[in-house]
């Protein structure tokens, strides 16, 4: 049987390192003060998991265990919540709301919960004022019957962020905290990097290849892809079978195209709002990647 796992390509992001254990994974998040260059002369004094944003994805198999142990290296409590993938109420992570219990500062605690459903999902911190300052990342569950795998199977995270700037159409260079609500962001990314410092997607003429956008911003991102059509095969973890151009991909949301390449060229993946494929205005830039032929 082929590996799909080993098909799981993370552009300008880490495949999160694990602990194999009985019957599943054992993964180590710390969650810490970050600084991350989103642009070469743009750094984002922010918050993270394991000195990034987003944190490592985090790969299992359908109907394995999984064991996340988040280590709190803030002045605060915290605690972490997988988005979609439904598990016991003791281990949702939203602790003002349900029995899970509050990592205090210098302290950690151990998520436990099983992979039942294959799809892709993501991981936040519970304090929703963390989200926008860089505390996500991916959690893909790869299914148990494997069929029809991709050549490559791409994973791209979307975010926003607002930061000082003095004026729109400029960069000025520097350090800045995030605004907490991003209510007027004006830097755009995908897996951390706006363009155009993002790395391009690498395929081959005939490769049949998967893409899955995650969300969580706090607007939805309308995604394109130029040059192909494509198969829209998941939202949410759950099958669809549409062809479009263009998808529209809500907050919260996780959606998974296919299509296979078949028009050789240098292609971009982006954002059709067209602020967003600006830095702070100043064109190109944002949430922009390519898809590139070898």
């Amino acid at each position: 049987m082929d590996n799909w796992e080993s098909r799981v390509v993370y552009p300008d992001g880490k495949i999160g390192e694990y602990k194999k254990v009985e019957y599943g994974r054992y993964f180590r998040l710390i969650a810490e003060p970050i600084k991350h260059k989103i642009l070469p002369e743009v750094i984002i004094n922010g918050l993270g998991y394991n000195g990034i944003t987003p944190g490592p994805l985090l790969v299992v198999k359908q109907g394995e265990w999984v064991f996340i142990e988040v280590v709190n290296q803030f002045d605060e409590p915290t605690s972490l919540h997988v988005h979609g993938l439904s598990k016991p109420n003791s281990q949702d992570g939203i602790p003002e709301i349900e029995p899970t219990p509050k990592i205090e500062p210098g302290q950690s605690y151990t998520y436990r919960f099983q992979a039942w459903q294959c799809g892709t999902f993501f991981y936040h911190a519970g304090n929703p004022l963390h989200i926008s300052l860089g505390m996500i990342g991916g959690f893909i569950v790869i299914p148990q019957n494997v069929q029809n795998i991709p050549k490559k199977d791409f994973i791209m995270i979307l975010q926003q962020w607002e930061l000082p700037q003095s004026e729109v159409g400029k960069v000025i260079p520097g350090t800045y905290k995030p605004k907490k609500f991003d209510v007027n962001p004006n830097f755009f990314t995908i897996n951390g990097k706006a363009f155009p410092n993002t790395s391009p997607l690498m395929t081959k003429y005939g490769d049949k290849i998967r893409i899955r956008f995650i969300n969580k911003s706090n607007a939805a991102h309308s995604m394109h892809v130029h040059g192909h059509d494509f198969k829209l095969i998941e939202i949410d973890g759950f099958a669809r079978d549409e062809f479009l151009d263009t998808l529209n991909v809500p907050s919260g949301q996780r959606a998974s195209i296919e299509f296979k390449s078949n028009n050789p060229g240098v292609w971009p993946i982006n954002g059709t709002k067209t602020f967003h494929q600006t830095n702070n205005g100043e064109t190109p830039g944002g949430m922009i990647t390519r898809l590139k032929y070898t």
